[in-house]
């Protein structure tokens, strides 16, 4: 007997030790866990980055958004801002009894654990709104006995901190909606194309459906399975006497989801994708990416839309035409153009256009459309010999030495130069004739390249470098005479920059993409103010605009820009060898602009007789004309230091009245001519008559024409590219 008490007693104890070890065991695993549990400080500041991301906005110079960049679609919104109805809909589809219970939902558990004993599956889940947002916002999506306690604790935490509706606005401001949508403000946005407060009672109960599945129950997927969803909603809506069944079946007449809008909505939200891609990187650059798409930022920006989609639709426009003429081309010779290792075999271009003022950069078009498999930006990235476009700089040189005018005599003649004892260089011009003397004027607007070449001799080549870098040319230039017709590649972006030095008058502004950044606060971050310096006189800049205009007046562009745009206009085109590269380069004081075209890779020929006056020039004038329609372009202003004088158009001399062509020349006060013309005298009878110059059809003179050495049978071209 006494044994029998001294075991029973042994039990007792083991059983008392027993039951407080467990109790402490789970006190401690639940004190472990406890202590596992996430802080609630992003709750308290839910808009703290790590936890809420929010797209970064972008807007035009005119505030009109363009872009975002968003690792999630979401926008934050106050619960005030939500419909009464969206939150009931979401109470009766996800949690009946949120403002009964204090976290979780025991009565829901049993209901849920008897549904699924019931049916041999899990058919019903228990998870109440608090408990979604917990483990939607800090825990893993691992299904673990340890993540369900802690979501447990977690719940019971947030209950007491916060009000139902403060759990509510956060819950409703961070579940997913499909489709990259988090929070209700972005799904409304996304499938109805309307903000939240906007809602009807039917799109309420449908975007209600969504969280549970958001995949399967889309209507962008399968609109009548996401109508079905609605349907259920709406029916819980009535059972919890949110509404009434006539209200019901109204709502579910009256909605009309359209799948495809959304396709369309979210491609408008990049309206002007090449500007944003290039912003996104300089973005990238100054505050990481996370920041570019979770820190929802605000950028804005210097682009002008409208001026975008008039270079949209002239550059669109132009490249479908060539590369149709093309293919007809191809299909009556019935022979294969060879491949050029090319792996995009269209002809491809870039507009780019500058505030000469400012160096906002107004328009950006890198490529014929921004596709998965077309994203290269050829205004900043396609490095392409200019040709003649590259002339201006050589001719700027020339007039800030006061040794050139205009009117001083260039002779245009047969020249060679030897490269080495077999090499032999002779440079030819477009038409392969020689002009014999001309004009500084006449050698730039009609882009003679012997010309030009012995204008590059007389200037130097080392200060025609120094005049291009001082205006914005940054790219490696060769150091030889080829400089002049254009050898050294360049981008668009960095030659429009330079020609935009010449349209404000000799300064020099930075081209600027971002006016300044924000945070979602409103506190600016970023900042780019105006940055100008001068670089070039005043009376040098203008001299050389005069020139340009010329070549739109009667040179290489009257035909394709002076013809059509009656209004002060300087540019100059470019055409490399075999019709490689055709650009155009104009500007008004307002404005300047450039246009690429050519093929991506290899060396490929645009075709025969495809110079930029021909090709790039009409593109110009199709974008310039969009931009300038019904608007007053001003001149050019006249510095005090210039005077203008009445010269004889062949031999640069102050022109008589005996004079057969005449023309008013600009000049920098002091280098101005003083002798007169002895040429022409009244007992000569008829006056001498001045040969016309002979230019094919877009007047340009094919720029970097390289030699055909003699002697050794080797007639390969040479060209100047290090």
């Amino acid at each position: 007997m006494k044994k029998f008490i001294v075991t029973l007693e042994i039990i007792i104890l083991v059983t008392v030790v027993g039951f407080f070890l467990s109790i402490g065991a789970v006190v401690g695993v639940g004190m472990a866990y406890i202590e596992q549990l996430p802080s609630l400080s992003p709750l308290d500041e839910y808009t703290q980055l790590k936890y809420w991301d929010v797209p970064t906005k972008v807007y035009s110079i005119d505030n009109e958004l363009i872009a975002e960049f968003a690792a999630e679609k979401r926008e934050l919104v106050k619960l005030s801002q939500i419909p009464d109805y969206m939150i009931k809909a979401t109470i009766a589809t996800e949690d009946k009894r949120f403002y009964k219970h204090h976290g979780i939902d025991p009565i829901r558990i049993v209901k849920s654990f008897l549904v699924n004993i019931k049916s041999g599956r899990r058919k019903q889940g228990a998870s109440t709104i608090t408990q979604q947002l917990a483990k939607n916002l800090f825990l893993t999506r691992e299904k673990t006995y340890k993540r369900k306690v802690q979501e447990a604790l977690l719940s019971f935490k947030i209950e007491r901190k916060y009000t139902k509706d403060e759990i509510l606005e956060r819950y409703l401001n961070k579940i997913y909606f499909g489709h990259g949508a988090h929070g209700v403000e972005a799904a409304a946005n996304l499938y109805f194309g309307k903000s939240v407060w906007e809602l009807n009672i039917g799109e309420c109960a449908m975007l209600a459906g969504l969280p549970n599945a958001p995949s399967y129950y889309s209507p962008i997927k399968n609109l009548e399975r996401a109508k079905n969803r609605q349907k259920v909603v709406l029916a819980s809506m009535v059972r919890e006497k949110f509404i009434t069944q006539e209200e019901a079946d109204k709502a579910f007449k009256k909605i009309r989801v359209h799948p495809k809008s959304f396709l369309l909505r979210d491609q408008e939200r990049n309206k002007a994708p090449y500007f944003t891609e290039y912003i996104r990187q300089e973005l990238e650059r100054d505050f990481g990416s996370n920041a570019i798409y979770k820190a929802g930022l605000q950028v804005y920006t210097t682009l002008d839309l409208n001026m975008n989609s008039s270079a949209e639709s002239a550059l669109f426009s132009g490249l479908f035409n060539l590369n149709v003429e093309k293919s007809k081309k191809e299909e009556e010779l019935l022979t294969d153009e060879p491949d050029y290792g090319q792996d995009n075999a269209q002809i491809e271009g870039a507009i780019v256009a500058i505030d000469p003022k400012t160096g906002y950069i107004k328009v950006m078009v890198g490529g014929s459309g921004f596709e998965k498999a077309n994203q290269v930006n050829r205004a900043t990235q396609a490095r392409r010999q200019p040709g003649s476009a590259f002339k201006p700089f050589i001719y700027a040189a020339a007039i800030d030495s006061e040794k050139i005018t205009p009117a001083s005599i260039l002779t245009d003649a047969e020249v060679e130069y030897r490269l080495s004892a077999s090499k032999m260089w002779r440079p030819k011009n477009y038409s392969y004739r020689y002009y014999g003397d001309v004009t500084v004027r006449k050698a730039l607007a009609h882009s003679i390249n012997i010309a030009t070449i012995k204008l590059l001799e007389k200037v130097g080549v080392n200060n025609a470098i120094e005049c291009a870098r001082a205006m914005g040319i940054t790219s490696p230039l060769v150091t030889n005479l080829s400089l002049a017709l254009g050898t050294s590649e360049v981008t668009p972006l960095e030659l429009t920059s330079a020609y935009a030095v010449l349209a404000n008058g000799g300064i020099r502004t930075k081209p600027i993409a971002i006016r300044y950044v924000t945070d979602r606060e409103g506190t600016i971050v970023k900042e780019n103010t105006v940055n100008e310096h001068r670089v070039m006189r005043a009376d040098v800049a203008f001299v050389v605009t005069n020139m340009l205009q010329s070549v739109v007046r009667e040179g290489t562009a009257a035909k394709a820009v002076g013809s059509k745009l009656r209004m002060p206009i300087a540019g100059k085109t470019g055409t490399t060898d075999e019709f490689i590269d055709a650009w155009f380069v104009g500007y008004t004081p307002d404005i300047a602009a450039s246009v690429w075209v050519g093929y991506d890779k290899g060396r490929k020929s645009l075709g025969s007789g495809k110079a930029g006056g021909v090709v790039a020039a009409p593109i110009w004038t199709e974008f310039m004309t969009g931009v300038l329609q019904d608007k007053k372009s001003p001149d050019f202003i006249v510095p005090d230091n210039v005077v203008f004088k009445t010269i004889d158009s062949k031999n640069g001399l102050i022109a008589t009245k005996f004079c057969p062509t005449k023309r008013t020349e600009v000049f920098i006060k002091g280098t101005e001519p003083v002798e007169t013309c002895h040429a022409h005298r009244s007992d000569k009878g008829e006056p001498e008559r001045e040969e016309e110059m002979y230019m094919e059809d877009g007047g340009e003179d094919l720029p970097n024409h390289a030699a055909e050495p003699q002697g050794d049978g080797d007639r390969d071209k040479i060209r100047f590219n290090d």
